[in-house]
Order: structure tokens, then C-alpha cells, then sequence
């Protein structure tokens, strides 16, 4: 299985699977194409799932679940991207958001969402450092971060799905973000891709590790 890339999208690509393997080396990403148009889901340890789009020169019919090191692999110099072998997926690769049914709730500007997140990581850093050494235990550090990306971005989305589009490289510096909803589901439209989330679902964990701080 095989995707045609132009060199932008080829260095999108490379980017976006980078940030996925800085927060997690062991990670999976599922491939999906139809006609000209991709898209590369992952798992982040923020609760969430997150999508990068790409626009492929030629058509393709492809759904695959492969490691997103062995992917990062490929990505040489080559016309085409030749997928890598598939991995067995975690559980969040068989629960994707539909692709239908989107309702556009709120539209904020990019620089908004970014300064809201910029507050939320110096909370999060302040208030570990007031944590005295012998309270400051992995458990403790990942409740307090519950307790900061779990607080309201826009209308009923977490902050979390910010942290993540940031973590990504997904939000981007300029233009807009859309919040939208479809039944439990919500996503985070940004310049870069999506980040999605469902309130209350078995397969995704929804705490936020402090190490993905």
C-alpha cells in the first residue's frame, strides 16, 4: 500500500509523527485514504484521539494500523509513501468518531485557544512546584493534572484537546478553531487537524498523564 505526497505534505507528515512519538515512542496510528484525501489518526496520552489530514496527488483506497515509528521510517525521499507492515492497534483505533453529523457549536480565534493553554501549563507547573518532595508522587502529579486539562475550554470540551493540538502541532498560530458535536463526541477543528473526544467511553482513558505535561 502506497501514498503519493508532495514535499509540504510529506514534511507535515514528518512533523506530526515526531510529536506523536515524543509522547509516546511505542505508538500506533492508523492510516486511512479514500480518493485524494488521507487522514493519520493517533491515541496522545491526553484522552483523547487526534487526526492529521493530508491531500494525496494521487488516489488511494487504504485503512491501515501501523506503527508510527516504522511509518516515520518511510518517509524518505521516494515519490511515493509505501506503508509499513500492520501492527495489531490499541483499542482506540477501533472506536473512531463518525464522520457525519458535525454541528458547529463555537468559533474562536487560534491565538485564544493558545493563550488559554499557555495559563494551563504555568497552573499546572506552579502548583507542583508548591508540592513539598515527599508529596510530590507520580500519582499526585497526574490528579493535579486531571484537575487542570479537565476544565472547560469552550462550551463542554475539555482543555485537554487544546494541550493535545498544541502537543501536535496542530493548532497552528494563526486563523480559527471550530468546536463542533456530534451525539457524545466533540472536536477541536483547528488549522493543522482535529482533536476528538468522547465524555464518557470505555476504550479511552480519560485521564492525562503528567508526563505528557
Amino acid at each position: 500500500m502506497t501514498l503519493a505526497l508532495s514535499a509540504a505534505e510529506r514534511a507535515g507528515l514528518h512533523s506530526y509523527l515526531r510529536r506523536v512519538l515524543a509522547l509516546d515512542d511505542r505508538a500506533a496510528v492508523r492510516v486511512q485514504a479514500r480518493g485524494l484525501v488521507a487522514g493519520v489518526w493517533s491515541g496522545p496520552p491526553f484522552g483523547v484521539l487526534a487526526l492529521r489530514p493530508l491531500a494525496l496527488l494521487g488516489e488511494a483506497e487504504v485503512d491501515a494500523t501501523v506503527s508510527a515509528r516504522r511509518l516515520l521510517e518511510a518517509l524518505d525521499d521516494a515519490a511515493r509513501l509505501r506503508l509499513p507492515p500492520g501492527v495489531v492497534g490499541p483499542v482506540w483505533a477501533a472506536q473512531l468518531p463518525p464522520r457525519g453529523g458535525w454541528l458547529t457549536r463555537a468559533v474562536v480565534p487560534v491565538a485564544t485557544v493558545a493563550a488559554q493553554v499557555a495559563v494551563a501549563v504555568e497552573a499546572f507547573q506552579r502548583r507542583a512546584d508548591a508540592l513539598a518532595e515527599p508529596a510530590r508522587t507520580p500519582e499526585a502529579l497526574e490528579r493535579l493534572a486531571e484537575d487542570v486539562w479537565g476544565q472547560t475550554l469552550v462550551l463542554d470540551l475539555p482543555l485537554r484537546m487544546a494541550h493535545a493540538a498544541v502537543s501536535l502541532g496542530l493548532l497552528g498560530e494563526q486563523g480559527e478553531v471550530r468546536a463542533a458535536a456530534s451525539g457524545a463526541w466533540r472536536r477541536l477543528a483547528c488549522p493543522g487537524g482535529s482533536v476528538l473526544w468522547r465524555s464518557r467511553s470505555p476504550g479511552l482513558p480519560l485521564g492525562v498523564t503528567a508526563e505528557s505535561i
